[in-house]
């Protein structure tokens, strides 16, 4: 087979023009949904104050207490080492929300499957007959956090916030190494590393009981790999686009 190097530059070129049309498709949607929510709410709110959740008032006082439940998707773009190995994902989410005035607490559990840019490569030893193969396989991640954001009033129905959050990972990575088709080294396990993500967003309600909220946020995670004394660790970062659909009560 021939060997990766042999067509890297063609290969990047296909996968950042594919990354690049992923984002931008994904990034309108998340305008569309921005506007048509925008402009929803801005016509509730001439129509009637009781879509300010939290009562009435000169203010936006949305979202600022009670409780919520959410579901959502957005899309993962590795960043860095973790952008050569792997392809941006989606990933999906769900969450409960407290709402103490300025400050929103969260829980939250997510999911999404990192597929490898490529399952199979075959190189050439330096200075040698022999072949290198190198297997991957896809690597899903399950993530249990909480988040807190502090929110800034900017309009009535219409709040910016920013915050962090801090959790666990759970990931199964799996990789294995074949030279001359034979001393095989297969690695699979799942490993739980730390989480952490700054976050910005803008939330506001479309109707008295649903809202939407639109995040930007940073991840950040270790790969611990272990295989008996032997022990490796990789940090590895996505920034993450994504939507939820805020139910409140």
């Amino acid at each position: 087979m021939t060997p990766k190097h042999h067509h890297l530059n063609a290969f990047c070129k296909a996968y950042f023009l594919l990354m690049k049309k992923t984002t931008f498709c994904f990034t309108l949607f998340l305008i569309g949904i921005l506007f048509c929510g925008s402009n929803a709410a801005l016509a509730q709110h001439h129509s009637t104050r009781a879509l300010t959740y939290g009562g009435g008032g000169s203010g936006a006082v949305n979202f600022s207490d009670g409780w919520g439940a959410a579901i959502g998707t957005g899309i993962e773009i590795p960043q860095g080492d973790f952008n050569y190995a792997f392809k941006p994902s989606i990933n999906f989410n769900a969450s409960v929300y407290r709402f103490l005035g300025p400050f929103t607490a969260s829980l939250n559990l997510g999911y999404t499957n990192f597929k490898p840019d490529e399952y199979f490569i075959s190189e050439a030893v330096e200075g040698s007959d022999s072949n290198v193969n190198t297997y991957y396989a896809d690597m899903p991640v399950i993530s249990a956090y909480g988040g807190l954001a502090y929110n800034i009033d900017v309009a009535d129905n219409f709040r910016v916030y920013g915050g962090v959050n801090l959790g666990l990972y759970f990931t199964e990575f799996a990789v294995a190494y074949e030279i001359d088709d034979a001393n095989s080294f297969v690695y699979d396990k799942w490993s739980q590393s730390l989480y952490y993500a700054p976050k910005v967003g803008i939330i506001f309600p479309v109707t008295p009981k649903l809202g939407i909220s639109i995040e930007s946020k940073y991840n950040f995670f270790s790969q611990k790999l272990t295989l008996g004394e032997a022990s490796a660790k990789q940090n590895w970062s996505a920034l993450s686009l994504g939507a939820q659909l805020v139910f409140k009560f």
